[in-house]
């Protein structure tokens, strides 16, 4: 009987070998004779390759129409840009409905749960449960391995690899769902309540570190570098998962080991000698395994892996250069505060300047906003960070995920300092990002030293999934002045502390499980 990695994967990513637990919609593994499985390292090495697959499959997963077998709102950018409102649906049509005002004023329960498929994977957190099983299968069978059947990579590495995927889901999971029920044993029939979301990210921060001296600074072939575990992505995780807390002077030190361990570099230019950018490789960043990137989820051409359902390239390319479509699915949009009844409304971003306003230097106008060649009316440039083109007409794409790159780990250890008031060194950060891309040195007030750097994170990261767990993180999200930040959803102190900035949990987490419950802000609305 044939075993082992091409079984394993193809299994996983089919959802047919899980564990039990009813709450949580996990079935029994008995697809692989457990006698037989755990004998070799090539078994072992296909059940970790298992939990980076459905990792994959999870973070691009999105709801599909009936009647049309694309998905228009991909998981890791809902949550992590659409959410709040710095990208619109640019057509209105029955398959693709404009959500722009549901998501603006938070009713994602009441208005949009029972439709498009959003409760059965925006609001369901299945697919990530099932990562964890897999890792979980992986942490208590790899001691089965015989010791001489390890010859690539060693059993400590195959188990830092599990214990590492299964900490980055939780705090993927945490700012997603805030409280989430903490599992870390496989086919558990326990009817589980949430766990508080500190007590999660404790375990989280925990893993990680017991995670690190398993892992290497760096492969041999460097491409794997961000997409299998580091201690980088390691160090890179901490990071975020402490500043989410706001225990600042700890993530700064994370985030220094990833920014001085010299493993990972910013990608500098040069400036345009006369208006002609020579030989640019900043755009490389999105289309993977660049010296940039520190965890990225991989979709290699190579391999008859493209991105499209789950992809940003498939939502905003367009024109004739990356796509033969005539418009986007999505736009950058931003929204505006009317000086006299103080309402907002999102509009879509016509004029690059709202996103980079001194686009006379700045390198990101020239290589994130290009002129498309046709496309209908009102259609004036591309978001073409993504724009990567395998098949322009069936529109399959070759650009990764990038989840964590250099620029944001030296920003969010500015924004770190800048809350611990070492001024002086958020500062620098700010500025090394901002000459990278060949503007000056930012020399506003230490006053406004937080918000510029909010700022400019969403600058250099827009449509890498950061915008609405920054605002969440800053606290930007519940500032009374809408005028500071004025594109995020409705929300005030009160709807916060009960829950709004999560997302709803699937109804099908309620079966048969009285310990379960919705965050009272999703009971309302």
């Amino acid at each position: 009987m044939k075993r082992g990695i091409y079984y394993v994967m193809l299994c996983l990513v089919g959802f047919s070998a899980l564990s039990c637990n009813k709450q949580l919609e996990i079935n029994p593994i008995d697809q692989i004779p457990d006698a037989l499985y755990w004998s070799s390292e090539r078994d072992l090495d296909g059940a970790v390759a298992g939990g980076y697959a459905l990792l994959r499959k999870t973070l691009s997963e999105s709801p599909k129409n009936a009647n049309d077998d694309n998905g228009y709102h991909p998981r890791f950018y809902m949550y992590g840009d659409r959410r709040a409102s710095n990208f619109m649906a640019v057509g209105n049509d029955p398959i693709r409905a404009n959500i722009d005002n549901d998501i603006k004023v938070n009713r994602l329960r009441s208005v949009l749960g029972g439709t498009r498929q959003w409760e059965d994977v925006l609001f369901n957190w299945l697919p990530f449960y099932q990562v964890i099983e897999q890792c979980n299968m992986v942490l208590e069978n790899a001691h089965r391995v015989p010791d001489k059947q390890f010859i690539t990579y060693s059993r400590e590495q195959y188990i830092a690899e599990a214990r590492f995927i299964r900490a980055f889901t939780y705090f993927y999971m945490v700012r997603v769902w805030g409280n989430v029920p903490l599992v870390t044993k496989s086919k558990t029939t326990d009817k589980l309540g949430r766990t508080p979301m500190n007590d999660v990210l404790d375990f989280v921060d925990a893993e990680l570190k017991a995670s690190e001296a398993g892992l290497p600074l760096q492969y041999a072939d460097a491409g794997r570098n961000s997409f299998r575990a580091t201690k980088g992505t390691v160090y890179a995780t901490l990071a975020h998962s402490l500043a989410w807390r706001h225990k600042d002077a700890e993530a700064v030190t994370w985030a220094t080991k990833v920014i001085d361990g010299g493993v990972y570099k910013l990608i500098k230019d040069a400036k345009p000698v006369n208006g002609t950018i020579v030989n640019p490789l900043y755009r490389n960043i999105w289309k993977g395994r660049s010296v940039e990137g520190i965890f990225e989820i991989d979709f290699d051409a190579a391999t008859g892996e493209f991105g499209r359902n789950g992809s940003l390239a498939n939502m905003t390319l367009f024109g004739g250069v990356y796509s033969t479509r005539l418009q986007p699915f999505w736009s950058p949009a931003y929204m505006k505060v009317d000086p006299v009844s103080g309402n907002r409304a999102i509009t879509r971003i016509s004029d690059p300047k709202m996103i980079f306003p001194d686009s006379t230097k700045d390198e990101r106008f020239y290589m994130v906003l290009t002129a498309p060649i046709t496309a209908t009316t009102g259609q004036n440039y591309v978001f073409s960070k993504y724009g990567f083109a395998v098949d322009p007409v069936a529109n399959l794409f070759d650009a990764n995920i990038v989840v964590f790159r250099m620029a944001d780990l030296i920003l969010l250890r500015a924004e770190c300092n800048a809350r611990l008031l070492n001024y002086n060194a958020a500062r620098t950060d700010l500025n090394t990002i901002r000459n990278r891309v060949w503007l000056d040195n930012w020399v506003g007030a230490d006053a406004d030293l937080y918000l510029e750097i909010f700022r400019e994170r969403s600058r250099e990261l827009l449509g890498e999934g950061h915008y609405f767990y920054d605002l969440v993180r800053t606290g930007f999200i519940i500032d009374p002045d809408y005028n500071k930040i004025p594109t995020r959803p409705d929300m005030t102190a009160t709807d916060f502390a009960e829950g709004a900035w999560t997302w709803p949990v699937a109804q099908r987490a309620f079966t048969d499980n009285p310990n379960m419950e919705q965050l009272r802000y999703w009971q309302r609305y």
